[in-house]
């Protein structure tokens, strides 16, 4: 391989190697990735010092962070809509919507009962939140687990703020065999992506916001059905039309506001609250 030339360099990076006989998903990939990144630099006309500086945002982004521990490479997807355009690439389209994990999933959450509440917040509202597990021809699925996880009423998570106990706002729940489930927590608010680091100053340099819009997270899954991640996003927020991850789709609820004193006695609650149902569609394994 002599006398690289412009017109010659990207054909020689694809074809160096076995040309995918070892693994050809890898080399489908690779051979696209490269074609893309020359076609990228020469449309831009990429400078040296500009490399360079790309080369130390990735190096910057992969450090943990007091905020990310494991460091920002996946919340720079979300901020490119690579994560969500992937979520969109294979989204089954009949079973509720798939959506976003984000970089704050916990495993191991706190095993709840039916209609427990999901955390600690004094000064939030509370949210009595409940709906059903369907299969594609509507009907129950009895012990399907949620896993869910939110922020509190200040757009703040269990691992972002000290003082709040871990697992706080994290659970999970069975259904029952009516496929219902049920919980209470608060009405969580919207908040700003982690952005102290390299992403953030991105985000700035143009002139982009950080918010994310006010949404809970849920994993689902049952034995003979496909698992979903997704979330849901609250009516009303301020971001739903420019959320940072670009991942708010259909999947909306409407919250209903209670005020009236035999309410408050019924649902023990000491000043108004709000209620709200979705129902989630899982499709079978073997679709």
């Amino acid at each position: 391989m002599q006398n690289i030339t412009f017109d010659t360099i990207t054909e020689a990076v694809i074809n160096h190697g076995d040309r995918g006989k070892s693994h050809p998903r890898l080399y489908e990939i690779y051979t696209s990735l490269v074609r893309h990144l020359h076609d990228f630099a020469r449309e831009v006309n990429l400078t040296e010092p500009e490399l360079q500086q790309g080369r130390n945002f990735l190096n910057q982004a992969s450090h943990h962070t007091q905020e990310i521990p494991t460091g920002e490479i996946h919340l720079l997807t979300d901020l490119l809509g690579i994560s969500e355009l992937v979520e969109l690439l294979h989204d089954a389209h009949r079973s509720t919507e798939s959506n976003l994990e984000g970089p704050l999933y916990v495993p191991n959450a706190p095993e709840r009962q039916m209609g427990n509440r999901l955390g600690i917040d004094t000064e939030g509202d509370s949210l009595f939140l409940s709906g059903r597990v369907l299969d594609l021809n509507g009907q129950p699925i009895a012990n399907a687990l949620i896993d869910i996880w939110q922020p509190n009423s200040k757009g703040l998570y269990d691992v972002q703020e000290p003082s709040q106990p871990l697992g706080n706002f994290r659970g999970r729940f069975k259904t029952n065999k009516s496929g219902k489930y049920m919980f209470e927590t608060v009405v969580p608010l919207g908040y700003k992506v982690p952005s102290s680091g390299p992403c953030g100053e991105l985000l700035g340099l143009l002139g982009r916001h950080p918010w994310r819009a006010a949404h809970i997270h849920f994993k689902l899954s049952a034995p003979e059905y496909t698992p979903l991640t997704t979330q849901i996003f609250i009516a009303g927020d301020p971001h739903l039309d420019s959320d940072t991850t670009f991942a708010v789709r259909s999947a909306i609820v409407q919250l209903q506001k209670h005020e009236a004193l035999d309410e408050l006695k019924a649902h023990n609650q000491s000043k108004p609250f709000h209620t709200t149902e979705f129902d989630f569609v899982l499709k079978p394994a073997t679709l």
